[in-house]
């Protein structure tokens, strides 16, 4: 089926409005010397309660970590005053996806008001450029133009990503500025769009892990507990640790023999701030809709 099917339209537009109350909820979380854990147990526990699923682990990363760390059992980090904090989190209606991101600064102090407003504006500059036809370049020019405008850079190895049902990167790559890419968006298909915007270099590498996992896509088992839980979509060590007692051990025989891989936490240079904002949109042949708006 299409997304021009009314039910599966449906669906994205359930799991688009619950992400997106998910995250305002979420934003209203994040105070000064409360646990990641607990933000992240209370989002995850809101999507459920709605009739959804999390589309992914909630993503709480902090200060020059851009992506992929979500707190693990037992977790003890708390957010500080003046945290540049990246929410990420998204719902799951019957596998189609939502996903989206906003940034808030603990304590609200102000201080870094122009990276947060950066990339929330070039969200929203890029949004109105999505229709079919138009070149992917083109919507990483603008993420660009308006970053650079606000005095930082875009981050130039991430970006965002087609969504497919259970599959929440597909296809396609939608960069943070303009990398030549002429390939077109085309109706009856789901993106995400999500700009990063960094006081230092623009460019990110790989931490350690941030307790998020997914099976290996050569080596899916359907008869996997992991598979039948989570199907292809992430998943959390804490959720894990839900279904099997023994689950260090298992994830650690599970990555030595290729069948799950983690994911490491996303980070620039040590004294640098990233800021994220992101939008799940629907492209159809007559219109465009953002689903998480």
């Amino acid at each position: 089926m299409t997304i021009t099917d009314s039910e599966v339209k449906r669906k994205y537009l359930e799991a688009g409005s619950i992400g997106r109350r998910a995250l305002e909820f979420g934003k209203t979380l994040v105070t000064a010397g409360t646990l990641l854990l607990d933000v992240a147990e209370q989002i995850e526990s809101f999507i459920r309660d709605e009739g959804a699923v999390p589309s992914f682990p909630v993503n709480l990363s902090i200060n020059n970590e851009a992506a992929h760390y979500s707190p693990s059992p037992g977790d003890t980090r708390k957010f500080s005053t003046g945290d540049v904090v990246k929410i990420d989190v998204g719902a799951s209606v019957d596998g189609y996806l939502s996903d989206n991101a906003a940034t808030v600064e603990v304590g609200e102090q102000g201080k870094h008001s122009d990276l947060i407003d950066a990339t929330r504006e070039a969200l929203n500059a890029a949004v109105k450029k999505v229709r079919p036809g138009v070149q992917i370049r083109t919507i990483g020019q603008e993420i660009g133009r308006v970053i650079t405008s606000y005095g930082f850079r875009p981050i130039r190895n991430l970006g965002g990503h087609g969504i497919k049902r259970n599959d929440l990167h597909s296809e396609i790559f939608i960069p943070n500025y303009d990398d030549g890419n002429g390939e077109t968006l085309r109706s009856d298909m789901v993106i995400a769009i999500e700009p990063f915007a960094s006081t230092g270099i623009g460019m990110i590498h790989n931490g350690p892990g941030g307790h998020i996992y997914i099976l290996s896509g050569t080596k899916i088992r359907q008869d996997e507990p992991l598979y039948r839980n989570f199907n292809t979509v992430p998943f959390a060590q804490r959720w894990v640790a839900k279904i099997m007692p023994d689950y260090e051990q298992y994830l650690s025989r599970m990555i030595r023999a290729k069948e799950v891989s983690e994911f490491p936490v996303l980070k620039e240079h040590r004294g640098s701030y990233i800021s994220q904002a992101e939008h799940t949109i629907m492209i159809l042949s007559d219109e465009v809709i953002v689903t998480t708006a």
